[in-house]
């Protein structure tokens, strides 16, 4: 019997590339790092999420 592997999302797997902005100030810098920090947390909890999942469906194999 063939095991059904779970799709993972390519935007959960895949490198993003950098945001193109020209900063005009240190605000812009700022708001920039606040930004990527958000962004750095939430795609750490979404793979912290993908590898619970996976391990889960491993497990009911």
């Amino acid at each position: 019997m063939l095991s059904q592997c779970p799709v993972v999302p390519e935007h959960l797997t895949s490198e993003q590339p950098a945001p193109v902005r020209v900063l005009q100030s240190n605000k812009g810098l700022l708001m920039l790092l606040a930004q990527y920090e958000a962004l750095r947390r939430r795609m750490n909890a979404d793979r912290a999420a993908v590898v619970e999942i996976l391990a889960n469906d491993a497990g009911e194999d």
